[in-house]
């Protein structure tokens, strides 16, 4: 009999600075996401995912968190687990942000610590675990080819992940057809609603 894979998602997203720079309301546009972010989830749940991995960065990570926290209370098998890179992340948040920060790290059901101290490359350590141990990756990525969003999405699709960009509404297959459409530092699509 063939063990049946399991079924992880893992989110990865623009931080709130980025976010903003689409809509300087970011409270009503963090509401919009999030909304999107939910109803991706159910629709995931009725296929049989149940854990869910957020790296708890300020914007589209702690969006995510919140929307699979408030799903929990209706889908009590759901799980969020949070891949810390280092320690001291929050310390660069703002204060709203650090509450909120402290908040979801208390109702997560497993907290991975990656390292105690910051060094160059630990968010993409970080990303590249959650990567490793997700069968799907839920994106905001406004198809820019920089940053670590980009670079996550590359992995995610490199080792054959599947990725659903919820700033466009595509799956993504093909990285390589993104690099090669437009310039950098440039989106080459726009999300409206």
């Amino acid at each position: 009999m063939k063990q049946e894979e399991k079924k992880v998602a893992a989110f990865t997203g623009h931080r709130k600075q980025r976010l903003m720079q689409e809509n300087k309301d970011y409270r009503n546009f963090s509401g919009q996401i999030r909304g999107k972010v939910i109803t991706m989830i159910k629709n995931l749940y009725e296929e049989g995912f149940r854990e869910f991995y957020s790296g708890m960065a300020e914007g589209f990570d702690m969006i995510a968190a919140e929307a699979v926290l408030q799903l929990k209370e209706q889908y009590e098998d759901m799980t969020l687990a949070a891949a810390i890179p280092f320690r001291a992340q929050a310390e660069w948040f703002d204060p709203q942000d650090q509450l909120l920060y402290r908040e979801l790290l208390k109702k997560a059901d497993r907290v991975v610590m990656l390292s105690e101290k910051y060094y160059r490359g630990c968010y993409l350590r970080r990303d590249t675990y959650m990567v490793s141990r997700a069968s799907m990756v839920i994106a905001y990525w406004d198809n820019v080819c920089n940053g670590g969003t980009y670079h996550t999405v590359k992995k995610a699709v490199e080792t054959g992940r599947e990725v659903i960009n919820l700033f466009t509404g595509e799956v993504i297959t093909d990285i390589t057809a993104l690099q090669n459409n437009h310039e950098p530092n440039k989106p080459n699509i726009k999300w409206t609603d």
